[in-house]
């Protein structure tokens, strides 16, 4: 879909109405709408800043209301994550990271499951919710962008106890399923044993409801006749007590039918019963069962032999690191369904964890052959986990260059293992871009260790800069700089251990390092953030030769973040220029996703900085978010490169300046008519606006794409758009010309 026909975010979906629509306080940074192109071997990756996945769970839907299937990827430790389907080409869909539309989700909890359960043509959402299973209908918003409404959690009455929930155990993924062909779709979940299935019937169709309702009975708690221990078989064909059943006793019988399990109910061989894939936390391949209610005409649902190595058409055994979680879905817009596999249990497999099989069978007869790994993450930025991106000109070519370090990339023997890429900076003129040319930047690999945190300065006051690497351990790195002179390409040589006054400095677990002079004594000094919330601060002590390094403190600036619900909060600290104020900022980055700002950095207060804000630029999602900022394209406005517990690395730019949301959306001194509109704009303003210099009028989305945008000379007070092509919604007019800046809200409506 070309740019200026993209269907916009707007704030329906959040509830917020669009006439009182503006900029939140402090938003400042918006996702880059156009980011660098980035290139790996020549070619380049289509989804470079989507963020990374390590425990990708999918589903395929219909974002925009074009008739074509996008993608959805929730995980677990990164949410909601959205790509539109800008192919129309059958078998070739060209998915392009639109994060605007994840915005219209509700906050998904552990699991997320898409289906119309309702039959009115519109996804609907199931996760784990409160309950074990929580619903959300989908619906289409003026703008045509899928939306949801909370319907209900699943809850059931059994006689003397009252409302019980539709039971999921913790970790477990549950199925959801039409399992008596009536129509509406039903429940299958392991129950709090994790030894045999529960089948909850959708009474829907029994108990004449409508069909948005979702209403459920036990109406067979040992579905399938099949019981899972230890071992990776299950027991088959096992005699059933029936116990704890709801249903009514009237109703046709039809079919009666360890915590770690993710559960696919799909018709195998086309022969009209529900045949399973089950994963199991104990390993690391997938167990196929078929059932022989039709094939050997048996009255309930029974299965009767299984392959406990399943591998598909061309016998490659499927495999991940641990608890494979199966989905079926037309990942390639093909019309026929394949199976893609990807590990339920976190802080395992973070790059081999897309495993697809397509189908090249037919849509009711199947067919499944292995084709990759990597769907998807081969199109990506993806460390592993906790990617740690920086930004530094290391050809000295007078553009900066990007270094991305990671906590590690999972190994088979349960071991995480470091290194750093490094992507050479090679925009030229309006082109941004990058290209890897070492994914393996100074043979860290084969050092076989955890964690590589890196961060740039001159440490030992040679007028060099030096290379500095946190490691998981919580010690740092020091790789010294031998090049001829500042102005040539550093030489990094292995150095040792950084000592403090106490011996090895050592902040705990998972040092992430920044050097910024806080004393202004005009040597770098340290600050390092680590898993426990704080920030240690090291005084630079060093007068030529190996630095010396005294601990301060370990609660600079009196920071420590702490979060609900997790022990380990991996501060990730950068302190420098943000924004046009022209001051420098401590920006802390944490597990949960947000970004914490605080003041006062330049100062003798070592014990107390003011947190100015604990929702930067409302930026969130994105699990341990690390952040650097940095003018790289030199077009006067910052972007922030945030790196994300899931590996990968998501660009926001700087769209505002600071005071917009306060002062400049009521300024007067331009207008922009009619509005709401239309079909066009006029924006005027007043005479001298531009003081002799050009001025510049932009168009932007909410959630800052940049839709048109027209220069004109000082002279020219009036400027014409045409908006006949954009949907309705909340737009913003920029109009800037040097110093001068004002945003004004434009609504469209047909």
């Amino acid at each position: 879909m070309r740019l200026k026909n993209l269907i916009l975010t707007t704030l329906v979906c959040l509830g917020i109405q669009q006439t009182n629509a503006q900029l939140a306080p402090g938003q400042i940074y918006l996702p880059d709408a156009t980011p660098p192109d980035v290139f790996v071997n020549g070619s380049k990756q289509s989804l470079a800043w989507s963020g990374g996945f390590n425990n990708p769970q999918l589903a395929t839907a219909d974002l925009n209301k074009d008739a074509t299937n996008d993608l959805v990827i929730f995980d677990p430790a990164g949410g909601i994550r959205t790509f539109l389907n800008e192919s129309t080409i059958p078998g070739n869909p060209k998915y392009i990271y639109h994060p605007e539309f994840a915005l219209n989700f509700p906050k998904v909890n552990d699991y997320m499951k898409m289906l119309d359960y309702n039959r009115d043509g519109i996804p609907d959402l199931f996760h784990r919710g409160f309950a074990g299973v929580s619903i959300y209908r989908g619906y289409y918003n003026a703008q045509n962008q899928l939306c949801f409404n909370h319907y209900r959690e699943l809850y059931y009455y059994m006689a003397g106890s009252g409302m019980v929930n539709a039971y999921v155990a913790p970790l477990d993924i549950p199925a959801i399923a039409d399992v008596d062909n009536d129509g509406d779709y039903d429940l299958l979940s392991y129950d709090i044993f994790g030894t045999t299935l529960t089948y909850y019937r959708n009474c829907e169709k029994e108990d004449g409801l409508p069909k948005d309702s979702f209403r459920v009975c036990v109406k067979d708690v040992c579905w399938g006749r099949s019981t899972q221990y230890y071992e990776r078989a299950l027991k088959l064909g096992l005699p059933c007590v029936q116990w704890g059943l709801t249903c009514k006793s009237t109703e046709s019988a039809g079919k009666a039918t360890h915590s770690g399990n993710t559960v696919l109910m799909f018709d195998y061989d086309g022969d009209g019963d529900y045949d399973m894939l089950n994963g199991n936390v104990s390993f690391s391949d997938i167990q196929f069962l078929k059932n022989g209610r039709v094939e050997l005409s048996t009255a309930i649902d029974s299965f009767y032999w299984q392959d406990t190595t399943w591998g598909g058409a061309n016998g490659k055994i499927m495999h991940v690191a641990s608890m494979p979680n199966a989905h079926y879905l037309d990942i390639d817009n093909d019309g026929k369904k394949d199976l893609v596999f990807t590990p339920r249990n976190e802080n395992t497999e973070n790059l081999l964890c897309m495993v697809y099989y397509k189908n090249t069978g037919t849509p009711t007869v199947p067919s499944f052959s292995y084709v990759t790994d990597t769907l998807f993450i081969k199109d990506m930025i993806d460390a592993g986990t906790g990617a740690r991106p920086i930004l530094y000109d290391y050809n000295k070519d007078g553009k900066p260059d990007m270094f991305v370090g990671n906590e590690g990339y999972y190994q088979a023997n349960g071991t995480f293992r470091t290194r750093i890429a490094y992507y050479e900076n090679v925009s030229s003129g309006t082109n941004r871009a990058f290209e890897l040319k070492n994914p393996d930047f100074l043979g860290l690999w084969s050092a076989n260790s955890r964690g590589s945190y890196p961060i740039i300065g001159d440490l030992d006051g040679d007028g060099l800069d030096d290379l500095l690497i946190g490691k998981y351990d919580g010690t740092i790195t020091y790789y010294r700089n031998l090049a001829a002179s500042a102005t040539v390409q550093p030489v990094w040589v292995a150095g040792f251990t950084l000592n403090d006054q106490n011996g090895t400095l050592d902040v705990g677990d998972n040092a992430t390092p920044f050097m910024y002079d806080i004393n202004g004594d005009g040597k770098k000094d340290i600050v390092v953030g680590s898993q426990l919330g704080n920030i240690t601060y090291y005084r630079n002590q060093s007068s030529g030769g190996s630095p010396m390094l005294v601990k301060v403190t370990d609660s600079l600036g009196g920071v420590k973040i702490e979060e609900y619900g997790n022990l380990y909060t991996y501060t990730t600290p950068f302190i420098g220029k943000i924004d046009n104020t022209g001051k420098d900022y401590l920006l802390v980055g944490s597990k949960n996703g947000v970004i914490y700002k605080y003041d006062s950095v330049v100062s003798t207060n070592l014990t107390k900085y003011k947190r100015i804000d604990s929702f930067y630029s409302r930026i969130s999602g994105y699990d341990r978010a690390t952040p650097f900022v940095s003018d790289f394209d030199n077009d006067g406005k910052y972007d922030m490169f945030i790196g994300t517990g899931t590996g990968g690395v998501v660009l926001y730019k700087q769209y505002f300046n600071v005071g917009i949301s306060e002062n400049m959306l009521s300024q007067r001194n331009v207008v922009v008519y009619p509005n709401p509109a239309k079909n066009s704009i006029s924006i005027s303003w007043v005479n001298g606006y531009g003081n002799d210099a050009n001025i510049q009028a932009k168009l932007v989305s909410v959630t800052g794409q940049l839709l048109q945008q027209m220069e004109v000379k000082d002279k020219v007070q009036t400027v014409q758009m045409d908006v006949s092509a954009l949907a309705q919604g909340m737009y913003y007019c920029i109009v800037t010309s040097g110093s001068n800046q004002t945003v004004v809200p434009v609504s469209i409506i047909r």
